[in-house]
């Protein structure tokens, strides 16, 4: 499946702005993903995220914006000179289309699969405020 960016799919990111940019959100709990046991042993537990991370999952599916299709190899193209330079330079996503959010979108998405933290990762980069504000704009051009 393809991405649909409809004005509803944009406003519907968007949405999750005001909530994840108060300064008061915490996008985790804070505790460490593993927990040494009294034994010397580690359990891994993972990053225990804020409920409103799994609504604003639930909501790129709900809206389609995570690539399904194999044709988009995410691995492949997180290591791009584009999506490097969507991931360091806020100008650059600051221009961002549709079609580029929702290839960083569908990393944040799948990555947490493979590497523990990759979600916690795009929030302490900035990197997914940056996305949900150029959503936002986006939203606010459709009308």
């Amino acid at each position: 499946m393809r991405p649909q960016f409809t004005p509803e799919a944009l406003r519907a990111v968007a949405a999750f702005l005001p909530v994840m940019a108060d300064p008061a959100f915490r996008f985790t709990d804070g505790q460490p993903p593993a927990v040494v046991l009294p034994d010397g042993g580690v359990q891994m537990r993972g990053y225990a995220y804020d409920p409103q991370v799994a609504r604003l999952l639930r909501t790129l599916d709900e809206f389609g914006w995570v690539y399904g299709d194999e044709r988009f190899q995410w691995p492949q193209w997180a290591q791009s000179p584009e999506a490097r330079a969507l991931r360091d330079d806020p100008a650059v996503l600051a221009r961002a289309t549709p079609a580029q959010l929702a290839r960083l979108l569908t990393i944040f998405a799948r990555q947490e699969r493979f590497n523990d933290g990759a979600r916690l990762g795009f929030w302490e980069s900035g990197l997914l405020l940056g996305i949900l504000r150029r959503a936002a704009a986006l939203a606010d051009a459709a009308g």
